[in-house]
């Protein structure tokens, strides 16, 4: 009877270790199972794209980053055309003022014989060289006998020779002021470049009577 017993007691302990073990490998299921739902959820969350919102917060900053980097380049290429125009009238101006000085000094002035002084929007020389030289302003175009000084795309607005001491009798010797204005003349410029000029320019040969 009491190995019996003994038998009977161990065949229980057995059988509470085996529900035990099959109960928690049930929860380490369990548990597996959740982990593995979890997991899922997570990546179907992190691939489901973004919403509609961020896309739209996306598509304005890179709409108010596209107008800004727009403006800038607008207004860099303005500003270069502008710069260009205004180093063509420069230019312009710097090269009939030297042609039209070097001539004055080497020649004897023609316009306004025998007067103290007197303004003209032509003038006529006595060069060494070339002979007679005349210097006018015709159609917004400044020209030497005709020939064109300045380039197309510059007009001449104004060409003003004032003479003095040209005189017979006035005991000075001649100078002459030259007031020139220019601008650009180009249709696909925004603005329009403009300069006024004056120098004075005295001929080199003696002119005193």
């Amino acid at each position: 009877m009491i190995g019996n017993k003994h038998t009977n007691s161990a065949r229980s302990a057995d059988r509470r270790v085996g529900v035990a073990k099959h109960e928690s490998a049930h929860t380490n299921n369990k548990r597996d199972t959740n982990t593995l739902i979890r997991t899922n959820d997570t990546n179907k969350n992190s691939s489901a794209g973004f919403t509609l919102v961020e896309l739209i917060v996306a598509v304005a900053i890179f709409a108010a980053v596209i107008t800004i980097a727009s403006s800038i380049f607008v207004s860099s290429i303005g500003s270069q055309r502008e710069n260009i125009n205004q180093q063509e009238v420069l230019d312009n101006a710097r090269f009939v003022l030297e042609i039209m000085g070097r001539a004055i000094r080497q020649s004897t002035v023609l316009t306004c014989p025998d007067q103290a002084s007197c303004t003209s929007n032509s003038i006529s020389l006595n060069h060494p060289v070339k002979g007679a030289v005349t210097y006018q302003l015709t159609n917004g175009r400044i020209s030497e006998n005709g020939s064109t000084l300045i380039s197309g795309g510059v007009l001449a607005t104004r060409l003003d020779f004032i003479i003095l001491g040209n005189g017979l009798s006035d005991n000075t010797q001649p100078r002459v002021v030259v007031v020139m204005s220019l601008k650009n003349f180009n249709p696909r410029a925004d603005t329009q470049n403009f300069i006024d000029l004056q120098t004075t320019i005295t001929p080199r040969n003696l002119q005193i009577q």
